[in-house]
């Protein structure tokens, strides 16, 4: 017996075990002939058991370096041990072990987990981790030092951000570590230069964190960055955060807004979290985005310029909209019901609309994916007039009878085609090189600015490295932590949509659901 209905199982045998029975067990049960699903299930069923030997053997697991999902679900797990016994193991068995500790991903595997026990003595540490020649190592101590919650690292972690000397990857994880921790005045410096660096990914996240950890003295920098930063995805984002965390409806008008802080600012009370949270779920319900100059997709509008389009194309895409008395009240005439030819006409139409400065590409995905430009291209005449052409052909893939099989699970050969590839068409807009039919590695980073998808699908995975949406999103968290990408979701599907919901808030972005 094989996959998910294995891994059940287990679970349910292992959770009736006694704790070092269960990791006895454990150590008989995991070895490389299970799949990476089985392996992870296994790990995360000793979660409860918070016990050296359970520490033990998932530092085991950390060493094994080939499956990224798998280590994750270790790290997590003793992150949540919190017995002394534990915590100092990890220190003293793995990162003052001289043996173990020259293995680069363990030491910075650790340092997180061992931040995630909330072991105070950690931190001296893991802040001396900061000063470690390796990329990986100093990493894993900024999110460690994060999971601590622990205020005495705030000035050390506001020293990666101003210091000048890090990679933008760690002044955001050093950005993201202060937001964790939570002491506002004590994250200010940092956030201040963050919200001036030159990296748009770092601005960008200094963005998000500044709507969360809400200090006064962001209101001004931010009101010049909407009007003044080159980069209109990052206006876009702090004209958002602006709104939000000041509780004002101005239009986008760095003038507008500059009058009024200048009148307000020595009395202005930063509205409650409450509020803010409140604030915020009303711009996610609008579902627009910076409306002045703004193009549109399915009705959420972007100022970026620096656009991924990605189309379902599988079999499914063949079927006709769902409810036509919608399609009537939302005052939109199409030349066929079928959601594929829908999906079409909309996009030329965004594409048509698109103005010079724009990069643009389009991925079309079923079983396999297509690419419009090996690389984004800028939105010329003549190249929006090839892409309409392109997007004009695009036809579902596999037959009728092909889709029927698939979808009964049967004659799995012949239906390949048409199947639905969610993985691999997210893997692919975000610029990771992979082989999705068993190479685990990302062996080639994104080379196009992209900050903004629009993923347009009509329902769950089918076919490709993972057909888990939870595992899914984990590895589109892991590709996109340090880099802002903003990722919108059209659903197109009959029902549900709950798991891209999820996929669009954990980026930023927006859920749209048209019906199917």
């Amino acid at each position: 017996m094989t996959g998910p209905l294995c891994a059940l199982l287990l679970g349910a045998v292992l959770g009736l075990l006694p704790d070092d029975e269960l990791v006895r067990e454990f150590r008989r049960y995991y070895d490389d002939d299970k799949t990476p699903v089985q392996r992870r299930e296994a790990v995360l069923n000793l979660g409860e058991v918070d016990s050296l030997a359970a520490t033990e053997v998932l530092v085991e697991v950390l060493e094994d370096e080939e499956e990224y999902l798998v280590r994750r679900a270790a790290i997590d797990v003793l992150s949540g041990y919190r017995t002394e016994a534990s915590a100092q193991y990890l220190l003293d068995g793995v990162l003052f072990d001289r043996k173990k500790s020259r293995d680069e991903a363990l030491v910075a595997a650790t340092a997180e987990a061992l931040g995630g026990m909330r072991a105070g003595f950690a931190l001296e540490p893991l802040v001396g981790l900061l000063e470690h020649r390796e990329f990986e190592v100093r990493m894993g101590a900024i999110r460690g030092l994060g999971r601590l919650g622990d205020a005495g690292a705030c000035a050390p972690l506001s020293t990666v951000v101003t210091g000048g000397e890090a990679e933008d990857a760690e002044v955001m994880a050093a950005l993201s570590a202060l937001e964790s921790i939570g002491d506002a005045p004590a994250a200010e410096t940092a956030l201040l230069a963050g919200l001036a660096h030159p990296s748009k990914a770092v601005r960008l996240e200094a963005i998000r964190v500044a709507r969360e950890l809400r200090p006064k003295s962001v209101v001004r920098p931010l009101i010049m960055m909407m009007g003044e930063d080159p980069d209109p995805r990052v206006a876009e984002d702090a004209f958002e955060v602006l709104r939000a965390i000041t509780l004002r409806k101005f239009e986008d008008d760095m003038t507008q807004w500059l009058a009024w802080w200048d009148r307000n600012e020595k009395s202005f009370v930063m509205p409650d979290l409450e509020a803010v949270a409140a604030a915020l779920k009303q711009l996610a319900e609008e579902g627009t985005r910076y409306a002045a100059g703004a193009k549109s997709f399915q009705d959420i509008q972007t100022k970026s310029e620096n656009i991924v389009f990605v189309i379902d194309v599988s079999q499914s895409m063949s079927e006709p909209f769902g409810d036509p008395e919608r399609l009537k009240r939302s005052g939109r005439e199409y030349s066929s019901l079928q959601r594929l030819e829908i999906v079409k006409e909309e996009l030329v139409n965004t594409i048509e609309s698109l103005p010079e400065t724009t990069n643009f590409n389009i991925i079309a995905y079923a079983t396999d994916v297509d690419l419009w430009k090996k690389k984004s291209a800028r939105a010329s005449v003549l190249n929006r007039s090839n892409a309409v052409k392109w997007v004009g052909d695009l036809k579902p893939r596999g037959g009728d009878a092909a889709g029927f099989r698939a979808r009964m699970g049967v004659d799995r050969g012949a239906s390949d085609e048409g199947r639905t590839n969610t993985h691999l068409a997210l893997m692919t807009a975000f610029g990771e090189d992979i082989d999705d039919r068993g190479n685990n590695a990302f062996v080639t980073k994104i080379t196009d600015d992209v900050d903004t998808i629009f993923f347009l699908t009509d329902g769950e995975p089918t076919v490709g490295k993972s057909v888990d949406m939870v595992e899914i999103r984990q590895e589109v968290a892991r590709v996109n932590e340090y880099r802002g990408v903003q990722l919108h979701v059209i659903y197109v599907g009959a029902y549900g949509g709950d798991d891209f919901r999820q996929l669009a808030e954990q980026n930023g972005g927006v859920f749209v659901s048209i019906g199917g």
